[in-house]
Parts: C-alpha cells; sequence; structure tokens
C-alpha cells in the first residue's frame, strides 16, 4: 500500500509522501478550480488531470449529490493518483448550493441577535445538509465589519463591531466544522483584510485603513477564528492596502495572516481575483508572472477555475523563471486538508441524505432566528396591535412578495441569479431554453404570470419558493392571519420612477385604522437588485420612489408602522422623526413574515439589537461607537465638537440599540479582579414591565488614558436574557484586561499600566451602571492568546 493510502499516518505525513509522487501538472491542477456546469451539455474534458477545488455552478434535475458523484468519479478517474476534488458552496445562511435547504436569516440578521449559539446551530445544521451532499468546503463566514453603510454587501457581516463579529464568526467556524473535521465542513473566514472598508464603500475598490486599526479591529475576527476555533481556511480580500493589491501582498497574506495572527492552513482565492493582478491592478503582464506573485505572497489555490494557475504557469516552472517550491507548499497545504477532511476515504456525501435534509429542526430554528432578529427601532405605544377588529393596510412593494424576504448569497437568490446569466446568453437559445425548463418545472401557469426571461419581476419565483418552502407566507399573508380585515396594495415598486400606483394606496390608506408600509430592498448581484455584491448606494434612504410613498401615505394616515427589509437598516431622518413606529427586519427568510406578525402583534416581545450604527445619511458615513478619540462628536471637546454645519456628526441610533414592549433595571454593578488580570463584572437585571421579555446587557469598556490614540470605547461582551415580568437575573462577565491591549507605538501588543472604566447597559450610549478598575504595572501580551471577548454567564 502506497505510504500517503496508510490512514494511520497524520494528514501532512500523507501530504507530504504524496507531493512527492506528483508532476508539476498534478501539482498546479491541485491549486486550482473547476466550476461544472451540469445543466449544459456536459463537457468534463476541463476535469482531466484533477483539480483541487470544484463547484457545482448549474445544477440538472438529478438530486445533486448525484451530481456531484458524477463529476467526483470523472475527476478521480481521469488523475493519475485519484485524487478527489474538493467541493465548495457558499453557506452564510444556509447551503446555497441546496434549494430546498435550510434557509435562515442573512448575517446582519444574525448579528441583530447578538446571540452566537443561534449561529452555531445554524452552522451545525447546513455542515450536516452539505456533507451528506458531499460538499466538504464553505465559503463562509463574511468577518468584514461594516462601518461605510453605502457597501452592498452589509448584509453579508455581522455588523460593524469587531468584537461582535469575532463571537459570531467563532460560533459559525464551530458549527460548521464540528468536533471533528473528518465529518465536518472547512469553513473559509472571509475577505482578508478590511475589504468592507473600501474608498468610497465601493465593491473592489482600496482599502483605507491605517495598520492599527487593520491589526486591531479588521483582523480581529480572523484571529479570533484561528485561535479559538482552528479555522481552516481563509479567503482574500479584492482590494488593495498600501499600494499591493491583497492577491499578491505578502505582508497582508503572510506576514500577518501566518507569521502574526498564526495561521497555518489554506489560502483560496476570491473568484477571478488572482486575474485582477493583471487587469485591473497592472502589476503584470502575463499570467505567468501574476501567478508567481500571487503564489509568493501566500495565495494557494486559485477559484472558480484555472486560468492564472494553469499552463503558463507549468511552462515559467519548466523554463525555471518561477521555483517550483512555491507550487509544492501550496499544493502541501491543499492535500493536507484533503487528508484531514478525509476525503481519500470517503469524496462523497457522508450520513444520511435523506434525515440531514428534514427541515423539520432547522425550520424552527430559523423562526427563532427570525423572531430575535426583529428590531424594534421606534414605538410612540402604536404597538403592539392586539385590537383585531381593526382595519389594516398592508402598503408597500415588499408586502405581498417572498422573494425580497431574501438576500443575495442564499439558495433563494442564487436560483435566481442562474436566470440572469443564462438571459445574457441569448444567442445560445437551446441552452436557455434548457435552464427555463427546470426553473419552471413544477411551477402552476397562472394567467398573466410573468414570462420566463422577465427575472426583473419580483414575483417571478415566488411559486418556486412556495413550492421548496411551503411555510413560506408574505408580509400580508402572515398579517391577514392575524385580523379579520386587511387589504393589500403595492403602492409603487421597489425601484424606477413610477409613481402610478400611490394614489391607490392613499385612498387605501384613508380608509383604514393602521398603515404597515413594507418597504426595503432587492438583494443580489444583477440590474434587477437594489443591493449587493457590486450594487452599492449613494443613499441609505429608500430606493426608487418609496420615500414618496411613505410621504404620501403618512399624510393620509398618520398610524403608520414601517416595517423594512434591507441589506442595512432604514437610515432616514425624516422617517425615524415622523413614522410612529419602525421594525426592522432586515432579510428575514422563510419565516419572516410569521416573525414579523407575531412583534406586530405582540405574541413575541422584540428584543433585537442594531448590530451597527446608524449615520444621518450617506454623508455622515462612518460613523461608529468606537471611533477613535478626538474622532468622535461624542467626545470630543473645544471648537472641533459641533459636527457638521447644520447637522450633527453623532449616530442616528447607537450600535447596540433595540426597543422592547417592557422595561428593565440594572442594579448592584460589582466587580472583582485578581493579580492576574482576570476580571468578574456582575450586574442585576430586572423587568420592571408587565410583559416578559429579553434584554441584550451589553458590557463596554475604554482605557482612559494611553500612549496611543485609542478608541472612546470598546465592546467587551454581551449576553440575550430572557426575563420575566417582575423577575430579575444576575449576568457575570468574566474576561481579562488583555481584552483592552493595543499596539504600542514600538509595535508591540501591551496593556497598559492606568485606569480603566467599564459600563453595563443595553446600547453603545446607554451608560445604565458604571465601574473602575486600574492596572498597577503595564504588560507586553501575546495578541494570539489575549481574550478576545467576555464570557457571560
Amino acid at each position: 500500500m502506497e505510504k500517503y493510502l496508510n490512514k494511520k499516518l497524520l494528514p501532512k505525513e500523507r501530504a507530504e509522501d504524496l507531493l512527492k509522487k506528483l508532476s508539476i501538472e498534478e501539482k498546479v491542477r491541485q491549486i486550482s478550480c473547476s466550476s461544472v456546469m451540469m445543466i449544459m451539455p456536459l463537457d468534463m474534458q476541463n476535469l482531466k488531470g484533477g483539480t483541487g477545488g470544484a463547484t457545482i455552478g448549474l445544477g440538472s434535475d438529478k438530486p445533486f449529490s448525484e451530481d456531484l458523484r458524477i463529476v467526483q468519479d470523472y475527476i478521480m478517474e481521469h488523475s493519475p493518483h485519484r485524487i478527489p476534488a474538493l467541493f465548495h458552496t457558499e453557506a452564510l445562511a444556509g447551503p446555497l448550493c441546496l434549494f430546498g435547504g435550510n434557509q435562515y436569516p442573512i448575517s446582519i440578521g444574525l448579528g441583530a441577535t447578538f446571540e452566537p449559539e443561534i449561529v452555531e446551530k445554524m452552522s451545525a445544521y447546513t455542515r450536516r445538509q452539505l456533507t451528506s451532499n458531499g460538499v466538504r468546503h464553505a465559503l463562509s463566514p463574511v468577518s468584514d465589519l461594516s462601518r461605510d453603510l453605502r457597501w452592498g454587501r452589509c448584509n453579508e457581516t455581522y455588523g460593524g463591531d469587531a468584537t461582535l463579529s469575532a463571537a459570531m464568526t467563532v460560533a459559525f467556524v464551530k458549527g460548521m466544522q464540528g468536533d471533528d473535521i473528518k465529518t465536518g465542513v472547512a469553513a473559509c473566514t472571509k475577505h482578508f483584510l478590511g475589504y468592507s472598508a473600501s474608498e468610497g464603500a465601493l465593491n473592489c475598490h482600496q482599502t483605507l485603513l491605517s495598520d492599527n486599526q487593520i491589526r486591531e479591529q479588521f483582523a480581529k475576527p480572523f484571529e479570533a477564528a484561528i485561535n479559538m476555533a482552528d479555522v481552516k481556511t481563509v479567503m482574500n480580500s479584492y482590494a488593495a492596502i498600501n499600494g499591493r493589491p491583497v492577491t499578491a501582498n505578502k505582508a497582508i497574506l503572510n506576514d500577518l495572516l501566518r507569521d502574526d495572527l498564526g495561521f497555518d492552513g489554506l489560502v483560496v482565492a476570491d473568484y477571478g481575483s488572482i486575474n485582477q493582478i493583471k487587469t485591473p491592478y497592472r502589476l503584470a503582464k502575463t499570467n505567468a508572472r501574476a501567478a508567481q506573485m500571487a503564489l509568493d505572497a501566500g495565495l494557494d489555490v486559485e477559484f472558480p477555475d484555472h486560468s492564472v494557475y494553469a499552463e503558463e504557469l507549468i511552462e515559467a516552472v519548466k523554463c525555471g523563471e518561477v521555483d517550483e517550491k512555491l507550487i509544492d507548499r501550496s499544493c502541501l497545504r491543499m492535500l493536507t486538508l484533503k487528508f484531514e477532511l478525509g476525503l481519500f476515504e470517503n469524496p462523497y456525501g457522508i450520513g444520511d441524505i435523506a434525515k440531514a435534509m428534514d427541515n423539520t429542526e432547522c425550520n424552527q430554528g430559523s423562526l427563532n432566528a427570525a423572531l430575535k432578529s426583529m428590531t424594534l427601532l421606534k414605538n410612540d405605544g402604536i404597538l403592539p396591535l392586539t385590537d383585531k377588529a381593526k382595519k389594516i393596510a398592508v402598503i408597500g412593494p415588499s408586502g405581498n412578495n417572498l422573494r425580497m424576504l431574501y438576500s443575495h448569497y442564499t439558495a433563494t437568490s442564487m436560483r435566481e441569479m442562474v436566470a440572469a446569466l443564462m438571459k445574457q446568453k441569448t444567442e445560445e437559445s437551446a441552452k436557455n431554453a434548457d435552464v427555463i425548463n427546470i426553473m419552471n418545472q413544477g411551477r402552476e401557469e397562472e394567467k398573466g404570470a410573468p414570462q420566463p426571461m422577465s427575472i426583473g419581476d419580483k414575483y417571478f419565483f415566488d411559486a418556486d419558493i412556495k413550492r421548496a418552502y411551503p411555510d413560506a407566507k408574505t408580509i400580508f399573508e402572515a398579517i391577514s392571519e392575524n385580523f379579520a380585515n386587511v387589504t393589500y396594495a403595492e403602492g409603487c415598486d421597489y425601484k424606477g420612477n413610477d409613481e402610478s400606483g400611490i394614489e391607490e394606496a392613499v385612498k387605501l390608506a384613508k380608509c383604514c385604522d393602521i398603515v404597515i408600509l413594507t418597504v426595503g430592498e432587492k438583494s443580489g448581484i444583477d440590474a434587477s437588485c437594489t443591493s449587493g455584491e457590486g450594487v452599492d448606494s449613494v443613499s441609505l434612504s429608500l430606493p426608487g420612489v418609496q420615500d414618496k410613498l411613505v410621504k404620501k401615505v403618512y399624510e393620509a394616515n398618520k398610524n403608520v408602522i414601517i416595517v423594512h427589509t434591507a441589506c442595512r437598516p432604514l437610515c432616514w431622518e425624516w422617517a425615524h422623526e415622523h413614522i410612529p413606529a419602525i421594525l426592522e427586519a432586515w432579510f428575514p427568510a422563510t419565516y419572516g413574515a410569521e416573525a414579523i406578525a407575531q412583534v406586530i402583534t405582540g405574541k413575541y416581545n422584540p428584543a433585537g439589537r442594531t448590530p451597527v450604527d446608524l449615520p444621518r445619511s450617506a454623508a455622515h458615513t462612518p460613523v461608529y461607537h468606537c471611533q477613535y478619540n478626538g474622532s468622535s462628536a461624542d467626545d470630543r471637546e473645544g471648537m472641533d465638537g459641533t459636527g457638521y454645519m447644520g447637522s450633527p456628526s453623532t449616530s442616528l441610533l447607537p450600535f447596540g440599540y433595540g426597543l422592547s414592549y417592557t422595561k428593565f433595571n440594572y442594579n448592584d454593578l460589582k466587580l472583582t479582579a485578581d493579580k492576574d488580570g482576570n476580571i468578574e463584572v456582575e450586574v442585576s437585571v430586572r423587568n420592571t414591565g408587565d410583559r416578559d421579555g429579553e434584554e441584550v446587557v451589553q458590557l463596554y469598556g475604554k482605557d482612559l488614558y494611553a500612549s496611543m490614540v485609542r478608541p472612546r470605547q470598546e465592546l467587551l461582551g454581551f449576553k440575550r436574557v430572557a426575563i420575566k415580568k417582575g423577575e430579575t437575573v444576575k449576568v457575570v462577565f468574566a474576561f481579562n484586561i488583555d481584552i483592552l491591549s493595543f499596539v504600542g507605538y514600538d509595535k508591540k501588543w501591551v496593556v497598559e499600566a492606568g485606569d480603566f472604566e467599564f459600563f453595563v447597559g443595553g446600547n453603545s450610549k446607554d451608560k445604565k451602571l458604571t465601574c473602575a478598575y486600574k492596572l498597577e504595572s503595564t504588560r507586553e501580551v501575546n495578541p494570539n492568546k489575549r481574550c478576545f471577548f467576555a464570557t457571560a454567564e
């Protein structure tokens, strides 16, 4: 038996043995990827010689696991050493490749729950569904920090705070990889690094961050995942930092990621990013030179195909222009991961696929997540609606539609994207017909139904969604189940300039007691969408003429409740000043409408919190609670502390903000500490209202004086707790003072002697109680072993 087939050896030992046996052609194949379109006339010639990664881009009408087996068998049969491919997919809120599988609210909504346990359960459900279908690599989670909300991918993140993102990222990775990676899915934290902090908030533009911001804040979620959850893969950012694209930036991918953060896994390329070294970055003229730069920087595997890590690279190695050791290093990392996952023993699905694909348990989890994500931003007393005799008008473009409840990078939006991509290939009419036939399978023919190519129509996929997720409801349907007299008017579309429906909406509003205005965005990556990858915005209010709809309806009936579904919270000062109630629902997915109805009727008491600060407008961005001393109007003194001309520079609503139908009091704050800087902060929280509810208890800290400019405050920990009316709970936070360490002027990590302040409250501006701590002597800190977030009991 070949040494590399010996299961008793360590994965790296097996990989080292196999590497010695591979030709340069096989090695290069292992550091590249292949996208297989099963729906097209199947041509797998491109898979001969093997491949490192693989993805099924367009599935056939067979079960996904059968498609994967066909491709995997072909790859192994045409690989000299029968090396299986590592199949990947996206998995932010469930398995992207499995329409009909688990679907949860998208990441920013999960961030709003302030409950990492929800994220871990979700990713564990997703792991079981992926492994049963043979997919062992998830290109998730997104650990970027959203601080400029014009960026169209904010919804993929857990928000704008490094501590919240770190806790959620760690939870996701633990759930996805499981207790034993041999039965798990390799998670992939992305996008390393600073991708969301781009110039103008435009996708793929250069990153504008100081070295200290990069190291202390934007790297923190990745570092936590590396040191607390052993994340197996990391994906690069498309952006450039300090004049070099990350794909060719050794200071980022090697010196920072590996030497400093301690990562020893596989770095994979975001789709097409290695090509960008040539265009648009213009650092290399040839594929071989681009490949050399990327490999030298530490980028191991090209996704989604072998375009740059391909024939020109092979020839450059043979001619001595590229050192084969660079390829060996990356190939060894890929092979090691495959052995860790046990792919050589089982290259297909693991476990009972029927049991794994039974959504019964994860559906309840999805509803729970949707409920806990609901964030009440304003309530003048109009909510909850308990009088079932009230005449209700649901008005707005997202009110009677399912698609707009789902984010991009979900199985639902991907199904739509398939049609969008094929629509661009109109000359390939036969192939288009194949795609549309599959898209339409089982769809009921209805009079006046949209034509297959009208994918810009937000109703086009609702029948598909309903078939795959029978429990899915529109907001109108969910509200109608709770009130006897409910009517609906669209008013206007989610984008465009057509105001013709507003008059009808106004008439309806005038004859109703309550108006529920359902407004927001459609998330995706094509021209029909208003947010998503490459769909960035110059405005943070409502797209199209939705703002006119809101104002006209409000003029007709002041009893208005806004339900907002979008990639970012509603940052529109007029609405916050005038509308009686605003419920931020994010993109809540299958059970979102049910969750919205339960909050509106008071069946569920909301406790979601804003995972970002809300700026007053796009012109006020970025604004975040942990801005540095001297950079925030909240703490600034003297002539520069007044904000903008005619407008304050403070946030519209703070980070961690959310209302409840009950009230909470904080008492008895106590701090205890030992000589090693281990600290416990204890507080009692009492529900003083007349309803059971949940409170998100938040702990913040600050270094009062330091040798470097420090954040005005930092989130240290949080705990969501259920408290019955009249009852009191005690919350205890535990952490080490090194949680407030930083990179000093000499580039060493330290926590300096001096005075610190801690406070607890319900949001980042809610200083209920404060306490002090004094550190007697300065300490050097190993950043990889520091406390990343407080635990809470």
